[in-house]
């Protein structure tokens, strides 16, 4: 059977038995993103499991793509380690449970795919005496191919720290003695394969770690279809399965080399296999190459597929062929894999570019090391030096362990721990100086204490009480005018800085003593900080205050805030799904927005986010904040960013239909409320993370007037400018005619005792015939000058002739005329000045050989 065969019954097997089917979850959850990755079937069903869900789904049947980080190293070198795998998986909520579970995977087991009986093998939980009996006395299972194991093999723990758990039951296919004479269920040989693994879900486990027994008892089976493909085409590993071998070929083609004809080959390979199918699946469901969470587990299985790749021989990019062949073997079952193809493409691409300079110049040095290490008769390569590829040159410390690995070495990961321990104790250094108090130790006197924090509601709270005040972090009994200080309250109007947004300002007052609040920070046990300077008289622990936010400020940063709410939304619609936020900053005087996106934006996108932004700003949105379960959040919607540590109850801020985000900030009442949006940078903060800076509000008009004031400061400069520089060009005109002129002039003959000048100044730049011609009389101011000039495809004439030479029988306007007429014209003019012109240019040689003959025969009979 193909691998779309048995996908195909497995789900028909089960829709036929009361299941509905339900098409596989992304890799990023849907109903969980602060989860890594979808890592089982039943990821997208916690809800149902939990008997939270309303959708009156009882039984569900699906075929999960998959992706788990735990066995990343071993991938390559085993016949059945993945990262990307697809689940087979059957679900029962609160209907069916252990009995139907076992009978029907035995069913399609035996009777579907006709797996011999004879070669079967089932385990269960050592304490599960009812599976233990079902499969023996209900299926007939010999006792003796019943195995009981413990809660290592056969206990199936929470996705995360708490959640569904119960035991489990798993099918084994024995392949015979070829694969192994000795090996037993269970001790990582290939001969025996487990392939169908039924849990009993009957426990909620609590972060503490205690089992609560669940009110409905669920079944929640896995079946690898890369294994049972692997069985049904009797091949030694899922990666000559048809669901992974066109992967194996495209690497054979790419590197010249035979799969198979050599262990290291043959490893390479499969990496590039296995890494190819997960890198596509990944980018296609938006995960983006990162520093911090998926997006690093992404990065590094690209850059330990160019690693093996270059082991091949391949010197170039080829993860974009790796994506065809995926797309070609999967988009009948994952249509949407070939509608994002050109986008994966371009995303595996540009990391690939990116770590090839890392991958040449960190083996190089890595190289370099390992000799060294021998050379001095060493097993081991240094925590220091390991610490140093990765801090100064940016070689993964996990790479390096595998190539250490491949050559012999070990690593000393203790002391490459060590040194990591080392920078972030140096970066929370550096975080403190910054100012940040989330992990400030309070005196013990304060650790109970808790501040109420009421500024959603108000910016003005009175008789709030002063539980302490700490000076140089002490605390004192009085603080007197002038001294810097940091009081507590058990309630403030004052917003602490938290999820980028800052801290408020404003002031505490009390009789005749004022406090000037410059920040706002709190600890992580929620104590406010009102840090700043006692402006006058005196305050005391004890005493009341009325807490004042400065509201113009408080405005500027909640209209920041919602802006990047906006922001975020018009980044997705525009760019794609796959734009997450990766940091943020927002304050009185501007917003900073970093986000997940592969390349530069465009000035035309930018264009476009903008638009939307305003757009929504001028529809103004309601803005809505509500508290709600963690999960009903995620249900509803809310966008929720791994990373995030999230409390039980959360705050939802909606904005209209547009957008809607778990958020602890301070927002507008409606989006109208933001007035304006300008968008003022983008730019580049990593690989794979771009920035927005903008601004909003009166802070974004008073942006535009300055732009349009300098705008038209530029325009009056420019014009001013314009007029200046026309001048100075007439100028030096002027002045180059007049060079021309002198020259000319010099070139004049003379006849009679009088002299005259014929001439073309055509192919002379920017020349003016008549300044040309005021400069020759004044220089020659007996005689007869004629001027040609070829414009447009026409002839221009220009004659003077002296007042004593007009007595003498010459006549400037007679003779243009008898010129322009040669050159198939007309004109005319006075005896002293004439213009005239012609429409023939190919005859103006001829005609200026006329205008001379004419000239001599005149001015010899004068003579």
């Amino acid at each position: 059977m193909r691998g779309s065969e048995i996908r195909r019954s497995f789900l028909d097997f089960f829709v036929a038995r009361g299941h509905t089917e339900i098409e596989s979850d992304l890799l990023v959850p849907r109903s969980d993103p602060t989860l890594l990755f979808t890592s089982a079937g039943m990821v997208q069903f916690k809800a149902h499991f939990l008997g939270q869900a309303t959708d009156g789904l009882t039984r569900a049947t699906t075929c999960q793509k998959c992706f788990r980080t735990s066995d990343i190293e071993n991938v390559g070198y085993t016949a059945r380690h993945h990262t990307f795998f697809e689940m087979l998986g059957n679900f029962s909520f609160g209907d069916y449970f252990k009995r139907e579970a076992i009978a029907w995977g035995w069913e399609w087991v035996t009777q579907v795919l006709r797996i011999p009986v004879e070669d079967l093998w089932v385990t269960h939980y050592e304490e599960d005496e009812e599976a233990a009996g079902i499969w023996e006395r209900e299926i007939g299972v010999a006792r003796d191919r019943i195995v009981a194991t413990g809660k290592k093999d056969n206990w199936w723990g929470p996705v995360g720290d708490s959640g569904p758990c119960g035991p489990c039951s798993e099918i084994h296919v024995d392949r015979g003695p070829s694969y192994g004479e000795k090996n037993t269920i269970h001790d990582g040989g290939d001969r025996f394969v487990e392939i169908w693994n039924l849990v009993f879900t009957q426990y909620d486990q609590q972060k503490d770690g205690r089992l609560v027994e669940l009110p409905r008892k669920n079944i929640d089976t896995g079946a690898g279809l890369e294994r049972i493909a692997s069985v049904m085409q009797d091949v030694p590993s899922n990666f000559e399965t048809d669901l992974l071998r066109p992967l194996l070929s495209r690497a054979e083609e790419l590197s010249g080399k035979r799969y198979g004809s050599s262990s290291e080959i043959s490893i390479s390979m499969r990496v590039l296999a296995d890494h190819g199918r997960a890198i596509t699946f990944c980018i296609a469901d938006g995960v983006l190459p990162a520093n911090l969470g998926r997006g690093y587990v992404l990065r590094r299985i690209i850059r330990r597929a160019v690693r093996h790749g270059r082991r091949l021989g391949i010197d170039r990019p080829f993860l974009s062929e790796l994506a065809d062949v995926t797309v070609e073997v999967m988009h009948d079952t994952y249509p949407e894999l070939a509608g994002r193809l050109e986008y994966v493409k371009r995303v595996a691409l540009a990391e690939e570019q990116a770590f090839a300079k890392t991958l040449l110049r960190g083996t190089e040095l890595l190289d370099q090391l390992m000799a060294e290490t021998r050379a001095g008769g060493g097993r081991q390569l240094p925590g220091e030096e390991l610490f140093r590829l990765f801090d100064t040159y940016g070689f993964p410390y996990d790479l390096t362990e595998e190539i250490a690995r491949e050559q012999g070495l070990d690593c000393d990961r203790t002391g490459f721990e060590a040194e990591m321990e080392k920078q972030r104790q140096r970066a929370r250094a550096a975080w403190k100086g910054s100012g940040q108090v989330g992990h400030r130790e309070l005196p013990a006197e304060l650790l109970s204490a808790r501040t109420t924090f009421l500024g959603y509601d108000e910016l003005e709270s009175q008789e709030c009480e002063i539980l302490a005040i700490l000076c140089d972090d002490d605390p004192v009994e009085s603080l007197e005018a002038g001294r810097q200080a940091e009081i507590i309250l058990d309630r403030t109007p004052f917003y602490a800085e938290a999820g980028g947004q800052v801290g408020d300002v404003g002031v505490l007052e009390a009789g005749s003593g004022a406090f000037q609040v410059e920040d706002t920070q709190k600890t992580q046990h929620g104590v406010y900080l009102h840090r700043g300077r006692l402006l006058r008289g005196v305050l005391k622990p004890g005493e009341h205050v009325t807490a004042r936010v400065d509201r113009q400020k408080r405005s500027l940063t909640m209209a920041h805030h919602s802006a990047t709410h906006l922001l975020q939304a018009a980044l997705r619609q525009v760019l794609g799904g796959h734009v997450q936020q990766s940091g943020s900053r927002v304050s009185p005087d501007s917003l900073r927005f970093d986000f997940t996106h592969f390349e530069a934006v465009s000035p035309g996108q930018m264009e476009e986010v903008e638009r939307r932004v305003n757009a929504w700003v001028w529809e103004n949105l309601p803005v809505v904040a509500q508290e709600m379960d963690l999960e009903e959040a995620r249900r509803a919607g809310a966008l929720a960013f791994f990373g995030e540590k999230y409390g039980e109850r959360v705050r939802v801020v909606r904005m209209g239909d547009v957008s809607q985000e778990l958020c602890g900030g301070t927002h507008v009442r409606r989006t109208g409320d933001i007035g304006l949006v300008a968008l003022v940078k983008e730019s580049s903060i990593s690989a794979g993370n771009r920035r927005v800076e903008g601004l909003a509000g009166a802070r974004a008009w008073e942006r535009l007037k300055g732009e349009l004031l300098a705008e038209r400061r530029k325009s009056e400069d420019y014009a001013e400018r314009l007029r200046r520089l026309e001048k100075e060009l007439g100028e030096l005109r002027a002045a180059g005619q007049k060079n021309l002129a002198a020259r000319l002039a010099g070139e004049a003959a003379e006849v009679g005792g009088a002299r005259f000048l014929v001439r073309s100044l055509n192919g002379v730049q920017d020349v003016d015939l008549d300044t040309v011609m005021d400069g020759l009389k004044d220089r020659l101011p007996n005689a007869v000058i004629v001027l040609a000039d070829e414009r447009d495809g026409r002839v221009v004439f220009l004659c003077t002739v002296s007042d004593n030479l007009v007595t003498q029988g010459l006549h400037a306007g007679h003779l243009v005329k008898e010129l322009a007429q040669l050159t198939g014209g007309g004109g005319g003019g006075k005896p002293t000045r004439a213009q005239a012109g012609g429409k023939d240019p190919s005859k103006l040689g001829e005609a200026l050989a006329l205008a001379e003959r004419r000239i001599r025969e005149t001015l010899s009979k004068r003579g």
